[in-house]
């Protein structure tokens, strides 16, 4: 595509009024804007990043695990989204009922351990893959 190409673009936009036009194909960008064209640089495409190795979320301290609230009921389905910081189960000491947070964003695959185990600290509870953000 030689530069009368262009040529042809901008007389078309002058004749029929046109502001603004761009176009992009696999080797170039080029934007016009009033009379004046201008090819955009490319960024180069950065890789998909690989999938994120599995970890394990661990027990935070010692307790009697439960995957959901006594007052929540069932627990939530798996694999789920989670957030840093959000409780994804709990560790009942005694009258104590501790939580479990997420490290990080990213996605609870598998539960490890079943609901009344007791873990020590360290246990795997689930497994985690952690956010590529």
């Amino acid at each position: 595509m030689g530069n009368e190409w262009i040529e042809a673009i901008l007389d078309l936009m002058q004749r029929h009024g046109i502001a603004e036009f761009e176009y992009e194909d696999a080797d170039r960008h080029i934007i016009t804007s009033a009379g004046v064209a201008a090819e955009a640089t490319r960024s180069p495409r950065r890789p998909t990043p690989p999938p994120q190795a599995c970890e394990t979320l661990v027990a935070p301290h010692i307790g009697i695990f439960q995957a959901a609230h006594p007052r929540d009921g069932e627990d939530a389905a798996l694999p789920r989204l989670v957030r840093c910081g959000e409780i994804v189960g709990y560790l009942k000491a005694g009258p104590l009922l501790r939580p479990a947070p997420s490290p990080s964003d990213g996605v609870l695959s598998r539960r490890l351990v079943d609901d009344g185990v007791l873990v020590g600290y360290g246990t795997p509870l689930f497994e985690f893959h952690r956010s590529q953000s």
